[in-house]
Parts: C-alpha cells; sequence; structure tokens
C-alpha cells in the first residue's frame, strides 16, 4: 500500500486545478471527493459507500489524501482510511454469518488499492498540466 507518493511537477504547478481534476476525476467514478486548501497544499476527502448498512458489510471506501508542494516537488500522503466497517464486518461475519466476512474481505481488497489508483491519476492529473 502507498502511504507517501512523491514526483516532480513544474515550477507553474497550480494545486487549486490540480486538486479540482483529481476530484472531479473520483466524483465521475461515484465517490464524494471534498477539498479544503491552504496556500501550497491541500486535503482530499474521497469516499464511497461509507456510512449505514456499509459499516456491517465493510463495503465502503474512504481515504484522505494530504498534497503538498515543496519547490518543484508535489507530495501526497495518505490517512484515515475507512477501515472500521471492515474490522466490523468480520466479526460479524465470524460470529453470526458468514455473508458480512465475505464482504469485509472484498472491502478490504479495494480499500488496500484505493491509495495506489488515487496516486496513479494523480501522477496523470500532474503529467498533464
Amino acid at each position: 500500500m502507498a502511504d507517501n507518493v512523491m514526483f516532480n511537477v513544474s515550477e507553474t504547478f497550480d494545486m487549486k486545478a490540480f486538486s479540482e481534476k483529481l476530484a472531479e476525476t473520483y466524483r465521475m467514478k461515484g465517490y464524494t471527493a471534498n477539498i479544503a486548501s491552504m496556500n501550497n497544499s491541500c486535503f482530499i476527502t474521497i469516499e464511497k459507500g461509507t456510512g449505514g448498512i456499509n459499516t456491517i458489510l465493510g463495503m465502503g471506501e474512504g481515504i484522505k489524501a494530504s498534497c503538498m508542494v515543496s519547490g518543484n516537488t508535489l507530495s501526497i500522503s495518505f490517512s484515515d482510511g475507512d477501515w472500521t466497517g471492515k474490522i466490523i464486518a468480520l466479526v460479524v461475519g465470524w460470529f453470526l454469518c458468514l455473508i458480512p466476512c465475505i464482504t469485509g474481505i472484498i472491502g478490504i481488497l479495494k480499500q488496500t488499492k484505493l491509495p495506489k489508483n488515487i496516486a496513479n491519476d494523480a501522477t496523470m492529473i500532474a503529467s498533464n498540466m
């Protein structure tokens, strides 16, 4: 799992345009993406299917991407992954019935791929700017 990604960007790199394009990319994929910006950094919270029955099933996906530009380097750190629902699904599935356990495992696989997918999309967006 990618916890931190760094790559070079141009001197005229626009953090606001980058964060808007990244958020829009995930909105088009059905996620909720919220942006908080400050100077040369932004925080993008990306979520899909969190809360409600998805907490018990463990199918929600969520993470916070912290993006910061220092010189010509863009650094993206990932934190606050949505792991609570997966743990609940595994416990409920283990003790009550197998279905939440299976959906929890599927949710775990999706959650572990999310940072890598975001990093790949961010690299593509930044390279096109």
